[in-house]
């Protein structure tokens, strides 16, 4: 498969980098990540599937968490899995436990401009990282888990 031609998505010799740069922080990624997180969550929640579970989005300061519960019928649900997003400086720690899930991401601009996360060489925009943090978490298949 050949390669793209990335000449189409560069900026323009003119592009404002600085200002860009400027409006490109940890922080302002993370409160996106933090929001889009928690529509993920309620959108996870509201499909039928035959795995009984539910998830619960948690904030506290420059943390969060999604956790999946287990589904059975025998009073409160307990966690079964959980990811943690947690911004330190520069860095979003993205860990799961008792789930496959551990990456550090920074944010940096792309060639065309746009604010990306950056997870070893690779730019990924918010909601690849989501799938990345979340895939596992919402998805493995359950017959493991019970």
């Amino acid at each position: 498969m050949p390669a793209p031609d990335m000449a189409h998505d560069n900026a323009p010799d003119d592009f404002d980098w600085v200002s860009a740069q400027a409006q490109c922080s940890a922080s302002s990624m993370f409160e996106i990540l933090r929001t889009r997180v928690r529509e993920d969550v309620q959108r996870r929640n509201g499909l039928r599937r035959d795995d009984g579970w539910t998830f619960e989005f948690d904030e506290e300061g420059d943390a969060f968490d999604v956790s999946r519960l287990d589904g059975l019928p025998h009073g409160r649900p307990s966690v079964l899995a959980s990811v943690r997003f947690a911004r330190e400086g520069t860095r979003i720690n993205v860990q799961g436990e008792d789930v496959n899930v551990d990456f550090t991401a920074v944010v940096s601009l792309d060639v065309s401009g746009a604010c990306r996360f950056v997870v070893g060489e690779a730019m990924y925009a918010d909601w690849e990282i989501r799938r990345m943090a979340l895939e596992l978490l919402f998805f493995e298949e359950f017959e493991d888990q019970r």
